[in-house]
């Protein structure tokens, strides 16, 4: 399903339960605006449901780490979350950027300080990529 910026929708989810088609990714609700995102999009009881797929999002942030950090002394690269947010690039590509994070932390492919980042307040926390 393709939208429009004239188009601009809210998409949101009104499923409650599992679905069958959720082949292991995240539901998220979300401001579609003009941007690409590896996903489905799934017409649910006249609302939207949007499933991304989560490997590919940690993919492409593994990408935008190694592009935006730097390596430290032990060979591993790290980027502060202020640079990665403000990034124009990673700003078009990541719809959620603290889930994506996370999410890459709960695989340990990433690792940082806290539970949740906020924009200005995280800004100078080390996000360190811990797989090549």
């Amino acid at each position: 399903m393709k939208f429009s910026m004239a188009d601009e929708k809210i998409l949101s989810s009104q499923s409650h339960g599992a679905d069958s088609n959720n082949d292991g990714g995240v539901v998220l609700l979300l401001l579609y605006k003009e941007s690409t995102f590896a996903g489905n999009v799934h017409q649910v009881n006249g609302g939207f449901k949007t499933t991304m797929n989560v490997e590919h999002e940690i993919g492409l942030l593994v990408e935008e780490i190694r592009r935006l950090g730097t390596k430290n002394a032990d060979g591993q690269v790290s980027v502060k979350f202020g640079v990665l947010f403000a990034d124009e690039k990673c700003a078009n590509l990541f719809e959620a950027l603290v889930g994506t994070l996370k999410a890459a932390k709960r695989r340990k492919i990433v690792t940082y300080q806290g539970e949740l980042l906020l924009q200005g307040v995280h800004d100078n926390v080390d996000i360190m990529l811990l797989q090549n």
